[in-house]
């Protein structure tokens, strides 16, 4: 038998599967670098931090102005002409010429800031008012005349005082009149 050699050109064929065996490599440690290098931002990332936090609330300030004859017993809102507090009606009652009476009333802050207290107002009542009409009327006159402050719980008198003039027997429409009338306190917060 004869032998016979094929002899093949190696170098042709392998040429194309090493360009690919190189292309597969150098993908593989691509890929593994950018997952070393992933990983090392992210434990670079991840270390030495630290945090300070703030939380808070807040909220609105309450004003409540009352108003007593009893104090410190009695406190009340007083709110309205329809809710106002009631002097008694012996208190001014037949009242004769040249007599003064007084009554004491009370106000309390019972709100939580400061409060700013107009100087109270007297106001005649326009329908019951003979006594309060010229020409001699009765006058009414309050201790307080300026504004003041009342802090949280502070309280404040204030003196009512009731004058009859000296009528004389030309004066006779004040004998029987009656009149009637508001005192308003008005408290403020803030500007």
């Amino acid at each position: 038998m004869a032998s016979s050699t094929t002899t093949l050109d190696v170098t042709a064929q392998d040429a194309p599967e090493r360009k690919k065996r190189k292309r597969a490599a150098f993908i593989k440690f691509g890929l593994v670098g950018a997952a070393l290098v992933g990983i090392g931002a992210a434990a670079t990332s991840a270390a030495w931090t630290d945090d300070a936090w703030f939380s808070a609330t807040a909220s609105g300030a309450t004003i409540e102005l009352e108003g007593s004859l009893q104090a410190p017993v009695a406190w009340d809102p007083a709110d309205d002409a329809s809710a106002a507090l009631v002097i008694p009606a012996t208190t001014f009652a037949d009242l004769v010429p040249g007599e003064v009476r007084t009554y004491t009333i009370h106000v309390k802050n019972s709100g939580s800031s400061d409060i700013t207290v107009a100087a109270p107002v007297w106001t005649p009542d326009a329908t019951d008012n003979d006594l309060f009409a010229a020409p001699s009327p009765v006058t009414v006159a309050l201790s307080e005349t300026s504004s003041f402050t009342l802090a949280p719980s502070d309280t404040e008198d204030v003196i009512v005082t009731v004058t009859a003039p000296s009528w004389t027997n030309t004066d006779d429409q004040y004998q029987g009149a009656t009149g009637a009338g508001t005192i308003v306190f008005t408290g403020t917060v803030g500007s």
